[in-house]
């Protein structure tokens, strides 16, 4: 199957400039400058490889629709996967937590065990247009962390692992006030506050090093990436380096991430800090990591359309940044955190993942999606 593509503003990883693309049999065999050629008119639209999203939860929220509402998994990730390419998204890493101090019910085992097969069941039968790989969040104070590994992380789709410990008055939780004034804002007395925090601070204690090691060493043994979540300094860089982790996902200070990049840890941030202006939990804005040169992808976390929006936001006047360099932190840059070298350039050789964009009222639009050549959206 071959299809061409002409007048197009071709974004490879270096550059953009108008030309044409030429796709065969789910490969980008031809990449060429200027105006000419034959194929599908763009018409000056932006052509861009695929977006890479390394984490989102939107899964959950079509198996979950409302709480305690759980819907068919097959018919959740179908939709998903439509949420998906409706944004550019056309690699995804459903990122699901394992362990939870005060577990959801859309995240008990049993629930785990059904999402993860309904995606599986999705693929295997032709439903999703989409590659979708499982990004499995360890929560590593947790009790039942060992167990629920031992039946999850051998699932054929896992593709990445992080290291998580939302233990407050650390981390992303490192503003202990915060956190607690909002336990109390929802009913919760100072006496309950004081045992459940002692419960909480008892299972880091047991836990929280050994299983970081566990995880570590089932990173290894199946030869996927390793990232951590949320660093907060020096000290937590190095300990996840030195554990294998090659990713700093969404660290909370400018310290961690500068010294995650001394490591030569890939750093991610979240979407929505930099479209929003900031964290919300108040750690370190995106933008003062772009300023500083210290961003090297992002991951949508809990809204996939902030990926193709940070792409284009970044070539504004405040940041000034080439389409290029920018487009790079949501394909590229993705690619080299989940080792895919098959994927996340617009080159000849790498898979005709392709998004077509245009700018309207500010925003960037998708008109057209592409998976291995194949029209998906």
């Amino acid at each position: 199957m071959e299809h061409a593509f002409k007048n197009a503003q071709v974004v490879t990883e270096g550059e953009s400039f108008l030309g044409s693309v030429l796709v065969r049999d789910g490969r980008i065999v031809a990449v060429d400058r200027g105006a000419g050629g034959v194929g599908e008119d763009l018409e000056g639209d932006v052509l861009m490889p695929g977006v890479i999203d390394l984490h989102t939860d939107n899964l959950e929220k079509h198996f979950f629709p409302r709480p305690n509402i759980d819907w068919n998994p097959v018919s959740a990730a179908v939709t998903h996967d439509g949420c998906c390419l409706s944004v550019g998204v056309t690699t995804v890493f459903d990122s699901l937590s394992i362990g939870s101090f005060n577990p959801a019910v859309a995240r008990n085992h049993d629930n785990m065990i059904r999402l993860v097969d309904g995606v599986l069941a999705a693929r295997d039968g032709g439903m999703l247009k989409g590659d979708h790989r499982l990004h499995w969040r360890c929560e590593t104070p947790a009790d039942d962390l060992p167990d629920r590994l031992e039946q999850l992380a051998g699932h054929s789709l896992t593709a990445l692992f992080s290291l998580m410990d939302h233990t407050p008055g650390q981390r992303q939780y490192r503003n202990l006030e915060k956190h607690l004034a909002n336990w109390s804002a929802n009913g919760m007395s100072d006496q309950a506050i004081d045992t459940r925090m002692a419960e909480i601070r008892d299972r880091q204690g047991r836990n929280a090093v050994k299983h970081r090691r566990l995880v570590a060493e089932i990173a290894r043994d199946r030869l996927a990436p390793l990232a951590s979540h949320d660093d907060e300094d020096v000290a937590h860089i190095d300990d996840a380096a030195d554990l294998g982790a090659t990713v700093a996902e969404f660290p909370v200070t400018v310290e961690a991430a500068r010294r995650a990049r001394e490591r030569g840890m890939i750093v991610v941030m979240g979407g929505p800090n930099l479209i929003r202006g900031g964290s919300y939990s108040g750690n370190v804005p995106a933008a003062e990591l772009a300023d500083a040169d210290l961003l090297d992808a992002f991951a949508s976390d809990y809204v996939p359309r902030s990926l193709i929006e940070c792409a284009f936001a970044l070539t504004d006047e405040r940041f000034g940044w080439s389409l290029a360099k920018a487009v790079a932190l949501v394909t590229a840059g993705p690619a080299r955190a989940a080792q895919m070298e098959d994927r996340g350039v617009i080159e000849p050789g790498r898979r005709a993942d392709l998004v077509r964009v245009r700018i309207a009222g500010g925003l960037p639009v998708i008109r057209g999606v592409w998976v291995e050549g194949a029209r998906a959206a």
